[in-house]
């Protein structure tokens, strides 16, 4: 198939319907960068800056070729780095009968490692005689940990010795060979620890259970043995739309290649993502000439460089921090949203703390919030406090060279556990206390369903074998359709769910203790074998510690939320949320402050060139610095009107003297 028949393959997407989208949407017009995509029917990548709306982009596209879509069996495959932006997709696209389309077959929506389950690791894995397949590291590690009963204490010892853990090893081939955290076993075959970390990663893999990034090996294995395998996928998706491209690391990146190789004409790749934003470790491999991102060919690269978030003056704050210049003349601010009683250029600041204590950074930073914000433009937008570094292990105090290194050292009230953007629950309770919170106030329970269904499916995967499903990534789908021939196990199940997610009240010590034998009853009744019902107990437990987003006690400088500090002014108060900067790629702020932190070096001292504007952009740095201003630009890009930084007195110099820069670069000096 030529080049020609590809772009006839797919749709044409005209003005006309662009107009149309815009309307659908309730958006305003497209202007020609962004119809350029839209349009676009070859492959091409797609560099999206920050707040320049790429999801809404990337669903309106899919609107329009979901209503002129002509295929039976032909789909689009759209590909996520995360849950969080696959479900934000699927959203968007569930509000629309015209988007409802793509959420079923031919097409497929799901995350790069959804994908690759569905259609490569998990038929790899039934062909050669695995059997149920469970995938989880949690449950795959307690599967391999009870396998080798006592032998765990003595295996784990010796691995701590070395400052590495049993919950570490991963199979790397489809031999059952491993490693620890991608580094080789330290033992030898012959010794008896290598012998029982081979008889537990033995054990589990012939029941089915796996670590999520083992589905690779199984893909891979795939690739090797049928080379001829991924014709059928470029059949089925004439497609791929590829987003958080910049995330994609490692053999995530080179599976994909491998099946929709961008140098193929009978298919089309479509890559949208950010270069500038790759805050998210992995490992980094040089990618193949064919596979760079952004593709350095122009004529396959196309820039979206302004951005609706913020205005001219964040842009030009924020634009030299990014390591690939944003072409063709820098980052470019065209919003933000108008905000009555307040100017679109507020005072950015920098506030300057003692060398030996945070006490009262949070205070001034609210105290300028205040001072430059209404309380009706409060209540429209976050206030954050953010840093690099988000846990003190070990800790540092007042005095230590390393200090401040972290985010607990600005306030003591700061718990990094419950600030993971997408956390992995240990327990179930903490499942449903994440259902609860996901579906309070809102009239839409699918979250929450899906929350307490994942729940109940992992206890399955604990207790015993579950029973095969045609749903594979949907659990709310999976526990219905495993209990539909049980009346009494639905309606247990739909009765919980009433209780737990339209009642209003989230659980006690003593109401937990009355649903667990009716979760576990479920659980029982999805598998089929039970062999590990004492396993159970673990999970089952009460716990009082809470999740993100779920209610907390309060305590005089936090209300009821987790790491929400709240300065007080008389009257007038505001919520500062703190958090990490990699909790909040993604979001958008009313203003932020980027928080000082330590790592191999203070974070000031290394980026205050480009902040002095003696330095711009990546060339001729190292690899740690590459880190720290890619995250110094996600914070600086996600306030949609104030940025604010904190910093030691020993980062302005020994005189102070690059204050006076700062001053004349329009920065405002808060002495804390």
């Amino acid at each position: 198939m030529s080049t020609d028949e590809v772009y006839q393959a797919l749709p044409e997407v005209t003005d006309h319907d662009i107009d149309w989208v815009c309307d659908f949407m309730g958006l305003k017009p497209f202007d020609a960068p962004r119809r350029e995509f839209l349009k676009a029917r070859n492959t091409i990548d797609v560099s999206a800056c920050p707040g320049s709306g790429k999801t809404t982009l990337v669903v309106a596209k899919l609107a329009i070729l979901s209503r002129k879509w002509p295929y039976q069996t032909k789909g689009i495959c759209v590909l996520s780095h995360t849950n969080a932006a696959r479900e934000e997709i699927e959203h968007r696209l569930q509000a629309t009968p015209v988007g409802q389309r793509l959420l079923n077959y031919p097409h497929f929506i799901d995350t790069i490692h959804g994908f690759v389950n569905r259609f490569m690791a998990l038929p790899w894995l039934n062909s050669n005689g695995y059997p149920g397949v469970t995938i989880d590291d949690d449950v795959t590690t307690t599967v391999r940990r009870n396998s080798i009963g006592t032998g765990y204490g003595i295996l784990n010892t010796s691995l701590g010795r070395r400052r590495m853990s049993f919950s570490q090893l991963r199979i790397v081939d489809k031999e059952l060979n491993f490693d620890i955290n991608g580094k080789l076993f330290p033992f030898a075959t012959s010794t008896s620890s290598y012998r029982l970390a081979k008889s537990a990663i033995d054990s589990a893999a012939k029941r089915g259970f796996f670590c999520y990034d083992e589905m690779f090996v199984w893909a891979q294995a795939l690739l090797d043995e049928y080379p001829n395998a991924p014709i059928g996928l470029r059949r089925r998706f004439p497609l791929v739309l590829l987003d958080e491209m910049q995330d994609t690391r490692g053999l995530q990146g080179r599976l994909l290649h491998a099946v929709f190789p961008r140098t193929e004409a009978r298919i089309v790749v479509q890559r949208v993502g950010d270069s500038n934003q790759e805050i998210y470790d992995g490992d980094v491999i040089e990618a193949a000439p064919t596979d760079v991102f952004p593709d350095p060919d122009s004529g396959r690269h196309l820039s979206v460089p302004n951005s609706y978030r913020f205005g001219p003056s964040i842009a030009a704050l924020a634009s030299p921090f990014a390591i690939q210049p944003v072409v063709p003349q820098g980052l470019v601010g065209v919003g933000p949203r108008i905000i009555p009683d307040t100017q679109d250029d507020c005072k950015h600041a920098v506030f300057i703390f003692p060398n030996t204590t945070t006490s009262g950074v949070l205070d001034a930073y609210g105290a300028h919030v205040l001072s430059t914000f209404t309380n009706s433009a409060l209540q429209l937008g976050i206030v954050a406090a953010v840093g690099a570094i988000h846990k003190d292990d070990p800790p540092t105090q007042s005095g230590d060279t390393k200090f401040p290194r972290a985010v607990p050292n600005y306030w003591s009230g700061y718990v990094p556990g419950v600030a993971r953007k997408d956390p992995h629950p240990k327990l179930l309770i903490h499942y449903v206390r994440s259902a609860q919170a996901e579906v309070q106030g809102q009239s839409d329970l699918a979250q929450g369903l899906e929350k307490i269904a994942s729940g109940i499916v992992r206890l399955a995967n604990i207790i015993g074998v579950i029973r095969p499903s045609k749903h594979k990534a949907r659990k709310h789908r999976i526990v219905v359709e495993l209990l539909e021939d049980n009346t009494v196990a639905l309606k247990m199940y739909r009765g919980l769910l009433l209780t737990l997610l339209a009642g209003g009240n989230g659980p006690t010590q003593d109401t937990w203790e009355v649903q667990c034998p009716a979760f576990l009853a479920l659980a029982q009744a999805l598998c089929i074998s039970v062999g590990n019902l004492m396993g159970a107990s673990a999970f089952l437990q009460w716990s009082e510690s809470p999740l993100p987003h779920t209610r907390v006690p309060s305590t005089p400088r936090s209300i009821a939320e987790p790491n929400v500090y709240r300065h007080l002014n008389d009257e007038r108060y505001v919520d500062i949320r703190l958090g990490s900067i990699h909790s909040v790629k993604g979001q958008t702020h009313l203003s932020t402050l980027i928080l000082h932190t330590f790592w191999n070096d203070h974070s000031s001292q290394r980026i205050l060139p480009w902040l002095l504007g003696t330095r711009s952009n990546g060339t001729g740095i190292g690899k740690e610095d590459r880190k720290r201003l890619l995250q110094t630009y996600v914070a600086m890009t996600r306030p949609s009107h104030m940025i604010c930084f904190a910093m030691p007195r020993a980062a302005m110099g020994v005189e102070g003297e690059h204050i006076e820069t700062l001053k004349a670069r329009r920065w405002t000096i808060v002495e804390v």
